[in-house]
């Protein structure tokens, strides 16, 4: 009886010693995953443990321009990620994202697959904002998020001096958006020197107040309103202001010219 105890208690510590043996061995086994990111005009390799083997972790970050709730124009960061993964788009709720916007990355990132030359489809999408907002919609920074994309597949670098607005349509199309005045002067505050607007952006039409005093009789007035169309050119305006030029894109593979070197 003493004999079999013991054979047992043996057997346990001898089994014990060797899964051990196995799980030190295994963590000593893990590959390197090579993590990507941008340093002055270079991109500097980054190194982590990994059991999904030795694959390509990409990260690009690009300025996005927006107008605030109270009517200024903002300028944030937009971050996409690309790891190891299913091919998923992931949105970080920090700050939360409405619906629009979820639907404006998907499109972004099923434009930048159709333009990246060498994409494999192992990897998952993280989008992130950094931005002075507790809650971000519309459809805006598609043509960013597009770019920003793209350049994490093709492991290519974004200007630093370059910033763009515009909705990103299936076909590539870059949409109209509002508050390009805004945007605009947002971005020149900011340093940027080149700022990207959809197609006929580039001039705005808005309509000025006039009142005009009519004599009704008898010491009455009449006060007419009525409103005259004015339109600025936000090009010229911008180059004579604040020296910074506004370029027209049609689509996003204009954009990428300017944006992606």
């Amino acid at each position: 009886m003493r004999a079999l105890l013991a054979f047992l208690l043996g057997f346990v510590i001898a089994s014990a010693i060797y899964s051990n043996l196995i799980l030190f061995t295994d963590v000593f086994k893990t590959e390197r995953v090579v993590i990507y990111r941008e340093k002055g005009s270079g991109i500097e390799p980054l190194y982590i443990p990994s059991k999904h083997g030795n694959v390509s972790v990409v990260e690009r970050t690009i300025p996005v321009v927006a107008v605030s709730a109270s009517g200024e124009g903002v300028i944030g960061t937009m971050s996409v990620k690309l790891i190891p993964g299913n091919n998923n788009v992931l949105l970080d709720t920090n700050p939360f994202v409405e619906t629009d916007l979820q639907y404006s990355a998907n499109v972004a990132i099923a434009v930048a697959k159709m333009l990246a030359k060498d994409y494999a489809y192992d990897r998952d999408f993280i989008i992130s904002f950094d931005i002075e907002s507790n809650l971000i919609g519309g459809e805006s920074a598609g043509a960013a998020m597009t770019i920003a994309a793209f350049a994490a597949m093709e492991n290519k670098r974004i200007r630093d001096d370059v910033v763009i607005t515009g909705t990103i349509n299936p076909d590539g199309r870059i949409g109209k958006v509002g508050g390009v005045l805004e945007k605009a002067k947002a971005a020149a505050d900011a340093g940027y020197s080149v700022f990207l607007v959809p197609k006929g952006q580039s001039k705005i039409t808005y309509y000025e107040e006039k009142v005009e005093k009519e004599p009704f009789g008898f010491g009455i007035y009449i006060y007419n309103r009525y409103y005259v169309p004015k339109t600025i050119d936000i090009k010229e305006m911008a180059k004579k202001e604040w020296n910074m030029d506004v370029i027209e894109v049609e689509d996003i593979e204009d954009a990428i010219k300017y944006m992606v070197e």
